[in-house]
């Protein structure tokens, strides 16, 4: 549901965890999270509420233009949420210790900026007091523009290099002497893969009951470093050797929207990802297909998938296979809690093992598969339990304190349990002797090594393999437990008494440092039809004709975002256009109706053979309502209908190759478009797709097509009045983690005894000829473009501007009318092209004060011959 709301329309990536929106204050959050991490997750996105009115004063304006960077929004909530995990401080420690600190008048996106600006937010309290925090929170709020390091001096006196040198300083006497104490991953195991790739992450393994497989996801390609939840795949690892078996999941990706993968496409919850069958023939994991999370189950031998298990729980995460190869166990959401299920692959049963207002996770079979342990969150820390299958209602705590312990795997011969713990501070593998109760602890790496798993293999020899977090990455590591290379430390002897692990303990409730009761008086009803502005959106453009364009775009919506009114307004030159729609979202089927008024010129061609403006419009008026349905994530159709008045007042000519009118036998010029005032009725029709993925400089990768037809009928004669298809498709494909080749290809045909003229050129359609010169009933143009960024920041002593990109590309299209004109698209004789036209260039984009600027420089060429200079 929070991945289908409207309140925010695009693509909700599962590591999203909440947003706050600056209209009408909304906070949007899914409740379906531990109490303590819901608490905080409340805090934080009060916290941008608050900015909100302190930084924007409540206008949306000033925010844009204000810009404070990412680490200053997010840093601060999250400061004064204090909702750092021991995972969280994970990214902040391997900067410092790996000197990959930005500077603080540096604005980055990713999850460091919540890192990175929890620790300044901290260093100047330490520094300056909350004061300080005020002072700085003010100076942004009267600073223009995203130069954070002027609010900096004004509200501490300091130049910003000397504050970001005492910052950095300050960092470094925080955590390098903890490396010290400690150490790095390699310090205590050695990296599990001989040929790791250079963009490659690894995370969430699972060795094979045999211990000579593994499995662990990977995000190995340069699409995968470039989109913000990128695809991963399922690795087959041979242990002994630790080089790469296969890709198991090799083409997935149309098939699902993302795997459920901890640390590459989501955030980190609790346990593994990936369940081996005891056979060692089959891995199990979750995916996302659709409206929901399915069980996939492939063919560890063979490759390719054996099922697809849809199920009626919610957010599953963290399979488990018993011993007897007849159960998978999960963690699921349903009844609006967090429980234990498991499903029965024999009866496709779904049956629940734990059924309380407790957050429960990650469950693991013991060896004879007899009990289950699992993470349960008790108050504010989670601990492991154990449950025996035969007495689901009673649990038996195997851990206690005010720390956070999960991941728990059974070792080979059921003695201990594995674990992941940030007792140290950092999240660390530690072990459980079940007998005597003590705990061990064999890594003490200064990030965090979790998720183990265990290589069974010979008896003695016991091996793990776990995930870590070291410059920037995540990666496989492997420890010997009989010849360490830093030998196991026992921190506990019996840290749980045997009569305290045989009962069922109290499970105390998380209890919020404030509560609040809800006024009946404040209650209302929700009312769907109260609309209030929601964006304002538009643009300029000029071409080198002088042709001014300018849109304006107002939406409405309710609350929810569920019913809206877009109301979009075009000026071109001295003509007004206007559309207007009101969209109801709420259900799967949803449906608009929609008001136009459309006038504009066309560059056509007159009796002399010249290029000339029309002086009236091209008019098109009328009102049509349609209906959409999703058949799936990427894909929907269109129906709907209509009526329109068409008025065109312009005639033009048909000119042949040597640009002169084309005559008729009496020697009169043939025309193209004549005068016509008409009105009919219209159907239309259209299919969908849209498998792209954003960033915050634009689509990067996949596609987004459009397959659209209307029919109008002739009412004054018979026939067809005019028929319309038309193709719009794109294509993004990734070069290197931050360019791309973007590719597209606009067609169009019109039939009938009067089709509808399409017209193109100039701007963003076919660059380097007049606006809209090309016209016709057939028609074409496409697009290639290389983008690349340029800069991150250009500092000036006014403002900064960020996201410079540049881009080259090629355009080619062409227009004509049928049965008047002749089309060649090439001239093989020549080898250029004939009839079709083309450019190309370069240009650049660059945003001022959140706004998008793009210039372009085209030049004219037949692909043989180039104009003599560009035109822009």
């Amino acid at each position: 549901a929070f991945e289908q709301n409207n309140i925010i329309l695009n693509f909700i990536p599962e590591g999203i965890g909440a947003f706050a929106s600056p209209v009408r204050n909304r906070m949007v959050l899914p409740v379906d999270m531990p109490d303590p991490e819901l608490m905080n997750l409340i805090l934080h996105e009060l916290t941008h509420i608050f900015q909100y009115h302190m930084i924007f004063g409540g206008s949306l304006s000033k925010g844009v233009a204000s810009r404070p960077p990412t680490w200053f929004m997010e840093g601060m909530a999250s400061y004064m949420a204090k909702d750092e995990t021991a995972r969280d401080k994970m990214f902040l420690r391997d900067a410092v210790v790996n000197d990959r600190l930005p500077p603080v008048t540096a604005d980055f996106g990713g999850f460091f900026a919540y890192r990175f600006g929890h620790a300044i937010f901290e260093f100047i309290e330490e520094r300056y007091g909350k004061e300080g925090v005020r002072d700085f929170m003010i100076e942004t709020r009267n600073t223009l523009g995203a130069r954070v390091g002027r609010a900096m001096q004004r509200a501490f006196g300091e130049d910003p290099e000397d504050i970001n040198a005492d910052f950095r300083r300050w960092l470094r006497k925080k955590y390098l002497p903890e490396l010290i104490d400690s150490g790095e991953p390699g310090d205590f195991g050695r990296p599990f893969r001989r040929a790791p790739g250079p963009t490659s992450m690894q995370a969430s393994p699972e060795a094979s009951p045999s211990g000579d497989l593994l499995v662990a996801f990977s995000s190995s390609s340069v699409a995968a470093s470039v989109v913000g939840a990128p695809q991963v795949d399922v690795l087959l690892y041979d242990t002994k050797q630790r080089t790469v078996v296969r890709n198991l999941t090799k083409g997935f990706d149309k098939e699902f929207q993302y795997f459920v993968a901890q640390e590459l496409t989501l955030g980190r919850k609790d346990g593994r990802d990936i369940a081996f069958s005891p056979d060692g023939n089959e891995a199990a994991f979750f995916a996302r297909r659709n409206e929901g999370r399915v069980l996939v189950i492939v063919d560890v031998l063979k490759g390719g998938i054996r099922q697809v298990i849809p199920m009626d729980v919610q957010q599953q995460y963290s399979p488990a296979w018993s011993p007897d190869g007849a159960t998978i166990a999960f963690s699921g959401h349903r009844g609006g809690q967090f429980d234990i299920f498991t499903f029965d692959l024999d009866t496709s049963e779904i049956g629940q093992l734990t059924n309380d207002s407790i957050f429960d996770a990650a469950p693991t079979y013991s060896p004879d598969g007899s009990s289950i342990a699992m993470t349960s969150v008790v108050g504010d820390y989670a601990k492991l339990f154990r449950v025996d299958v035969d007495k689901p209602g009673e649990r038996f705590p195997l851990t206690h304190g005010q720390i956070n312990d999960t991941d728990a795997v059974y070792s080979s011969d059921g003695e201990r349990i594995y674990y992941t713990s940030d007792r140290s501070g950092a999240n660390n593998i530690y072990s459980l002797e079940l007998d005597s109760g003590a705990i061990r602890q064999h890594t003490d790496s200064v990030t965090g090594c979790f998720q183990p798993t265990v290589l069974g293999g010979l008896v003695g020899s016991e091996r793990l393999v776990y995930t870590c977090f070291w410059k920037g990455r995540f990666d496989l590591y492997l420890l010997d437990t009989e010849e360490p290379i830093t030998e196991a430390t026992l921190v506990a002897e019996a840290e749980v008494s045997e009569a305290e692990s045989q009962r069922t303990p109290d499970l105390a409730p998380f209890e919020p440092a404030i509560e609040v009761s809800i006024d009946d008086r404040n209650r209302d009803k929700y009312r769907g039809g109260k609309f209030f502005l929601e964006n304002v959106g538009g643009g300029l453009g000029v071409s080198d004709d002088q042709t001014f364009i300018a849109d304006a775009v107002l939406t409405f919506s309710d609350f929810l975002g569920d019913r809206r009114i877009i109301g979009a307004f075009q000026s071109v030159e001295s003509f007004q256009n206007f559309n207007v729609i009101y969209a109801d979202l709420s259900r799967r089927w949803q449906w608009q109706a929609h008001v136009f008024d459309d006038r504009d010129f066309f560059i056509g061609v007159d009796a002399r053979g010249e290029l000339r403006r029309g002086q009236a419009a091209f008019t098109q008026t009328g009102a049509t309502i349609s209906a959409s349905y999703p058949w799936n994530v990427s894909h929907r159709f269109e129906v709907g209908g209509g009526f329109i008045l068409r008025d065109i007042d312009f005639q033009s000519f048909a000119i042949d190759e040597n640009g002169f009118p084309v005559l008729d036998d009496d020697g009169n010029a043939i025309p193209t478009i004549t005068p016509r005032s008409d009105e009919f009725p219209v159907i239309q029709a259209s299919v969908i797709g849209d498998t792209t993925v954003a960033t915050s400089w634009g689509l990067v990768s996949g596609r987004r097509w459009r397959i659209g037809a209307d029919y109008a009928p002739d009412t004054d004669t018979s026939g067809t009045l005019t028929q319309t298809v038309s193709v719009d498709f794109r294509q993004y494909v990734p070069i290197t983690r931050r360019s791309n080749l973007a590719y597209r290809f606009v067609g169009f045909q019109s039939e009938g005894n009067f089709p509808s003229p399409v017209y193109f050129g100039g701007l963003d359609t076919v660059r380097g000829f007049e606006f809209r010169s090309l016209v016709g009933d057939r028609g074409f143009y496409s697009n290639l473009e290389y983008r690349f960024p340029l800069f991150d920041l250009l500092a000036t002593p006014i403002a900064n501007f960020g996201g410079v990109r540049g881009r080259f590309f090629l355009d080619i299209a062409g227009a004509y009318f049928d049965g008047v004109q002749e089309f060649d698209f090439w001239d093989s004789q020549n080898d250029r092209l004939e009839d079709a036209v083309a450019s190309y260039g370069w240009g650049f984009s660059i945003n001022l004060f959140g706004l998008p600027f793009h210039w372009d420089f085209a030049r004219v060429t037949d692909l043989d011959d180039s104009a003599d200079s560009f035109e822009t």
